[in-house]
């Protein structure tokens, strides 16, 4: 029986209110025609997979909630017009849709558009509880290529279901009782202890203050798409000492102090992404979390290796905290899913401190490029916040969150700005991440 993970649990409480449901999205750009007939294959295959669960409550307190197959998914989206080229991020939002449900067993859709130039757009969605990226492109892979399906174990009922609730019970009282235990003697004075470690100091980066405010009311999140040539981004991040990734946040950091979210000799922190999925992985959510400093430099300076280097030590950490099997940092996980939704909601969530998150997904595999014998010119990928309005945005104090993804021939980057009051528009989001790839010489080609 699979029960749902910790970040699971979280993007649940996403879709019962207590937030905002958080969706991914994956485009492929065709510059050629898919059938639709090829597309209906690629949809049933996908409806066989990994993709096909939803989520069931446990019988018993303190249990956590379980995944079951499903047996239904959304018909085939076909947009029955076409459309222009650049109206296909305003087509991808509207893929966005409440009736994307982990609860239901609908928790994602696959939808296309014709382009007037003879292309074909193709949106893959799915709740972020049903799929976060690596799972997404593991879905795909084995729906296009015909590959082993990763399936969930069969679901149980009636006494078999509350047998293993009870003992999913005792096991997450257990972790949260040693949990207590652990805090409990760590707090204890010892006399081999010359006192409580101080934490390194975090810096707090100097924010300009906003020129306007946006009206609440009618801000969203704004995003842009863009692409450059591969083999132009690494020979520009080789020729600054630094990788492709390391060149990402460099353009990223450079963005955010160019709209005033810090400046010169601050250090601002970022969220990156690591993925453990293994080969056989049937979770949901298979991501860790690494937080790197990284200095914000002025416009003269395009050296990369500090990046590269801070980076490097951040994942090496996270592989050895991993190897020495070292649990996260705070309150357990286990109590965190035990509380009521209620008592959730009411709690005021703490800020991270991270200016934002940096996601590279990496070369994408030829098998998740190419849908019906045709490749994609680019892939985007990325994650939001669905509905989020000015305040929650503001409430997160975050800035910039981005995704890249690779094949040999473009590097494409999707970029959203989680600042109302920094970022009120696309233009002016467009605006810095042009002026930050200017710095090192990249000309983007914006979707």
């Amino acid at each position: 029986m699979t029960r749902i993970g910790f970040a699971d649990h979280l993007f649940l409480r996403m879709h019962h209110g207590i937030g905002y449901p958080v969706y991914n999205q994956f485009l492929w750009w065709f510059d050629e025609t898919i059938q639709r007939e090829n597309l209906e294959t690629l949809r049933d295959h996908l409806s066989d997979g990994l993709l096909a669960r939803r989520v069931v409550g446990a019988t018993v307190p303190t249990a956590r909630d379980r995944w079951v197959p499903s047996n239904v998914s959304h018909s085939l989206d076909i947009h029955p017009e076409f459309i222009d080229p650049a109206e296909v991020l305003v087509w991808a939002d509207g893929r966005l849709d409440s009736d994307i449900d982990p609860e239901t067993g609908l928790g994602w859709r696959l939808a296309a558009a014709s382009l007037t130039n003879g292309g074909t757009v193709l949106s893959l969605v799915a709740s972020h509880m049903v799929a976060d990226g690596g799972a997404l492109i593991a879905a795909v892979r084995a729906a296009n290529s015909r590959s082993q399906q990763r399936r969930l174990a069969p679901g149980v009922d009636g006494i078999a279901a509350v047998g293993s609730d009870l003992r999913d019970a005792a096991e997450q009282v257990r972790s949260v009782a040693g949990w207590l235990m652990d805090t409990a003697v760590s707090a204890l004075p010892m006399r081999t202890r010359s006192g409580p470690v101080a934490p390194a100091p975090v810096s707090r980066p100097t924010r300009s203050d906003p020129a306007t405010e946006a009206v609440d009311h009618d801000w969203a999140s704004p995003h842009l798409v863009f692409e450059v040539d591969a083999a132009t981004w690494k020979a520009t991040a080789g020729r600054w000492g630094g990788t492709s990734n390391s060149l990402f946040i460099a353009v990223l950091t450079a963005a955010s102090g160019q709209a005033g979210r810090a400046t010169t000799g601050d250090t601002v922190q970022w969220s990156l992404p690591v993925s453990d999925r293994t080969a056989t992985d049937t979770r949901s959510n298979a991501t860790k979390i690494v937080k790197i400093a990284v200095p914000v430099t002025d416009a003269a300076d395009r050296d990369l290796t500090a990046i590269r280097a801070i980076s490097k030590a951040a994942f090496t950490a996270l592989a050895a905290r991993q190897a020495a099997g070292q649990q996260p940092a705070g309150i357990s996980q286990a109590l965190v899913q035990m509380l009521p939704d209620a008592v959730v909601a009411r709690v005021p969530q703490p800020r991270d401190g991270a200016e934002g998150l940096a996601s590279n997904l990496g070369v994408l595999p030829e098998d998740f490029i190419t849908v019906a014998g045709v490749r994609a010119r680019a892939v985007s990928g990325r994650a939001t916040f669905f509905g989020a309005d000015a305040a929650f945005a503001r409430s997160l104090d975050g800035g910039l969150t981005a995704w890249m993804c690779e094949t040999d021939s473009s590097v494409t980057v999707t970029v959203h700005a989680m600042d109302p009051d920094r970022f009120i528009d696309e233009q002016g989001l467009r605006d810095h991440v042009t002026e930050a790839l200017g710095r090192w010489e990249l000309s983007p080609r914006f979707w």
